[in-house]
């Protein structure tokens, strides 16, 4: 009986998170250079400059009406909170209690004068990112430290200095004391609105001390909220290489030949919504005090498990999401089938109630408030795809590439054509644009571009196409019809609600992407490992059941998706339809008159043209039917190749059509059976795409 009840003890163990030493051995949840845990307290210095030498270069000579000149702006008590407190009202202090789930408090006070640093006493003060140094030395000339609130240098003495990149960081004050962390925010320089960067260390002994880590940002038209909370976030983050979720710029090595928007604590100014996620939770340790688990989730009766499933090994069955923002409950789902020395890719599933049901006041578009044109975010589903950056802890945790999360979106994937003509968007702004067309004969499920990323607009001089070339997807002809709505930032039909289905052959799939990790155009890995260049067919399928009136989701999540039931179209370099979990289930099964496509992709695949220019940025696409797999195709439905497309039938698979389907094989297609494959159509049809070479045998 001991030896029983000790084996239990092992296998339950077997299901918790792994024990890591986090004292040793760098951790993301320690953080960078600051710690993403307890409570910090930021010093604040308001500045302007006066360009008393050269007038023309103030880019506000005119104040705005949120900072008046020679004067503190309207909205300096709005971003922080001073003292900790049961209900925080300060945007910044309120956005990470939010985000950390009460275990990140960011206090802050300002010193309340304005600094003004006149041009000729400070010649260098058209160098905007040193304008810190500028204001601690204008600063020092109050003698003493002067806050709004009356606080002293040891308040924002909370942590000691010299804490290093993953590893703990210890709280107390340093002797002498040093700022945690000194913010300038300059009402007209250099850095215009919303610009600025962050960096450890110090711009200068500010009332006889120097301060940890410092960062220096522009605010011309507002408080700088988004540039703000990027720049500190890579102190809790990492470098330039956490640029995901709408953040990212071209010049960084990423995953993807396309800018990504989405949402994200390392996002920016292309994110829809404003929130982080649940791989920024995970990241840095951030779970609710009950969580029982590393990612957390409900299931049918409400107990706890696990958010971090592999259905295709059995995590199946009925699933409940809570609001994310307020619970921190996701889901993740492993992708199956990618070779080992590839580029591992997750699933991620989040419920966003939305700031009008949760009271979160970034769970929203990015301009839904300001912009009435914006289709705003609706109580629903939230998904993205996890490529790599699974590193937690070890020596490379600060390491691999930017990008690493792509949206999912309800609205699907589509070969966008982007037209020459040039239309005026009035949505966001106003100005002219090219449009773009997509429509139900574009669908592209498995390797089109989606609406949250800035699709490619074409080649370079020498042909090859990169990042630093894209567009901003703006107005939309869908079928036809025009849509002005700033699509990129966010729109309704992106979240997944009741009735939405996410499957094998839905539109986008549960498949895996297509990867590149790439540079300036530059190929990295030349198209083989650890680069995903094949999309596995998986059978995972994700239905949204349910919506309760308490904001709660039901989810039920499949491994035996397996039925294409509508018009359907399948691109992608290289496909692989692997055989089911269950001896005897079909891979997949072509309902009655359903219609599947096998076609060219029109969305570039890899980045330099393939054969002649005019052959487009895509292989072929190869379907293989991978041995031990059956595919059914019922009374009349309809298989077409076409643009040169081939259906590989590998020894031991079959693939069985009814009397009365279609196989439509265009010229320059290819099925081709391998070994003891086995294809059984209507045998007048076989007889005559065998005598004009479509068919073929090969052992």
């Amino acid at each position: 009986m001991r030896w029983l009840f000790l084996f239990i003890l092992v296998v339950r163990c077997s299901l918790c998170t792994a024990q890591v030493d986090t004292v040793r051995v760098p951790n993301s949840t320690n953080g960078w250079y600051l710690s993403p845990h307890g409570t910090i307290r930021i010093l604040l210095l308001f500045a302007e400059i006066d360009w008393d030498k050269s007038p023309s270069r103030d880019p506000q000579p005119e104040a705005g009406e949120g900072w008046p000149k020679g004067k503190l702006p309207r909205w300096k008590d709005d971003a922080f909170d001073p003292r900790p407190a049961a209900a925080y009202l300060g945007q910044v202090t309120r956005y990470y209690h939010d985000m950390s789930l009460g275990r990140y408090t960011v206090l802050g006070d300002y010193i309340d004068t304005i600094l003004t640093l006149r041009e000729s006493e400070y010649p260098t003060v058209g160098n905007a990112h040193s304008i810190g140094a500028l204001a601690v030395k204008e600063a020092n000339k109050m003698g003493t430290l002067r806050t709004h609130h009356g606080l002293s240098i040891a308040d924002f003495d909370l942590w000691k200095r010299g804490g290093k990149a993953g590893m703990p960081k210890q709280q107390g004050a340093d002797e002498p004391h040093s700022y945690d962390h000194v913010m300038v925010i300059v009402r007209n320089s250099g850095l215009t609105h919303n610009q600025g960067s962050v960096d450890p260390g110090s711009p200068g002994k500010l009332f006889g001390f120097e301060s940890d880590s410092q960062s220096r940002f522009g605010g011309m038209y507002g408080m700088p909220f988004e540039i703000l909370q990027h720049e500190y976030n890579h102190l809790l983050f990492g470098g330039n290489n956490f640029h995901v979720g709408g953040g990212n710029a071209a010049q960084f090595t990423s995953y993807f030949p396309f800018l990504q928007g989405g949402w994200s604590m390392m996002g920016g100014s292309n994110s829809s919504l404003l929130t982080g996620n649940a791989w920024d939770r995970d990241r840095l340790g951030w779970r609710a005090e009950d969580a029982q688990y590393r990612i957390n989730a409900r299931d049918a009766r409400g107990r706890s498990v696990s958010g971090d499933i592999d259905p295709y090994n059995g995590d199946t069955g009925v699933y409940v999401l809570r609001d994310f923002m307020t619970s921190g409950d996701a889901l993740r789902i492993r992708l199956p089938f990618i070779p080992e020395n590839e580029y591992a890719q997750w699933t991620w599933l989040e419920n966003h109630q939305t700031y009008k049901r949760n009271g979160v006041l970034c769970d929203k578009f990015h301009y839904e408030v300001e912009m009435p044109c914006v289709a705003g975010a609706v109580p629903g589903i939230y998904a993205y795809v996890q490529v790599d950056r699974d590193n937690r802890y070890g020596d490379d945790v600060f390491g691999q590439h930017s990008d690493y999360l792509r949206p999912l979106l309800a609205s699907g994937h589509f070969d966008q054509t982007l037209r020459d003509d040039r239309m005026r968007y009035e949505c966001l702004w106003g100005n002219e644009t090219r449009p773009y067309e997509v429509s139900q004969r574009s669908a592209n499920a498995l390797s089109g571009n989606m609406e949250q990323e800035m699709p490619l607009a074409g080649p370079d001089k020498n042909g090859q196409l990169n990042r630093s070339t894209h567009y901003v997807p703006r107005i939309e002809f869908r079928d036809g019809v025009k849509n002005d709505q700033g699509i990129m930032f966010g729109h309704a039909r992106h979240a997944f609600t009741p009735g939405h289905k996410l499957g094998m052959c839905t539109n986008p799939s549960t498949a895996n992407m297509l990867t590149v990790l790439n540079n300036q155009g530059n190929a990295v890995n030349k198209y083989a490992a650890p680069d995903n260049r094949t999309i596995h067919l998986n059978g995972i399928g994700i239905e949204v059941m349910e919506q309760r009136t308490n904001g709660d989701i039901v989810l039920r999540v499949r491994n035996d998706d397996r039925v294409l039931d509508h018009d359907t179209r399948w691109c992608g370099d290289s496909i692989v339809l692997h055989p089911p979990p269950y001896a005897d289930w079909p891979a997949l099964k072509i309902a009655s008159r359903a219609r599947l496509l096998i076609d060219r992709s029109g969305t570039p695949t890899v980045l330099t043209p393939v054969g002649e220019a005019e052959e487009g940025y895509a292989h072929p696409t190869r379907l293989v039917v991978a041995g031990g797999s059956t595919v059914i195709g019922e009374v009349r439905c309809q298989v077409e190749l076409r643009n040169r497309s081939e259906l590989h039938v590998m020894p031991g698979a079959h693939v069985l059509f009814h009397r009365k389907a279609k196989l439509d094989v265009d010229n320059g297609c290819l099925v081709v059976l391998h070994g003891n494959a086995e294809l059984k159509a209507k045998p007048k049809l076989l007889r005559k795409l065998k005598k004009k070479g479509r068919v073929v045998s090969v052992t």
